[in-house]
């Protein structure tokens, strides 16, 4: 009995018949949704002290989003659901969501890296100068001191 009832549901489970999405009056724009959802991301990455400050200045990010890119949470989820009944769209644009991810975290290591780099040679730079501003008032010093006779 069993085994008849699994047979039925992964027939009916596999039915090729889905039943295709119509294309929203309003639908965003592949390139503007990988832009959407992007933002989105790193501002769902962002749970801590970041989305912290935003949220205490008065700025609600998935608000802000919507109207930078000047469409509403409706038009969005309509046109996500339309992009979502595409598999290989939807891929699609969830892979260069991603390739911009990745993009950023490299632009964001090299950034520490130039910085850590930098730093370490302003402290050389810091250090070389009060040896030779140390140097200099020891010679100040020298040259100041009264010389020894033999009285």
């Amino acid at each position: 009995m069993k085994k008849i009832f699994l047979v039925i549901v992964v027939l009916f489970g596999c039915n090729k018949n889905v039943q295709k999405i119509p294309i929203p009056d309003n639908l965003i724009s592949e390139e503007k949704m990988v832009e959407v959802i992007y933002e989105m991301t790193l501002i769902s990455v962002s749970k801590g002290v970041n989305r912290r400050i935003l949220e205490n200045s008065g700025v609600i990010p998935e608000k802000y989003i919507f109207e930078k890119y000047n469409i509403d949470s409706l038009q969005f989820a309509l046109s996500n659901e339309f992009y979502s009944n595409d598999l290989n769209m939807y891929l699609d644009i969830y892979n260069r969501v991603k390739v911009k991810l990745q993009e950023n975290k490299q632009i964001t290591i090299d950034s520490i890296e130039n910085y850590k780099k930098n730093r370490a040679k302003r402290s050389l730079e810091i250090v070389n100068s009060e040896r030779s501003n140390t140097i200099d008032s020891i010679k100040m010093k020298r040259s100041t001191m009264p010389l020894k006779t033999n009285n």
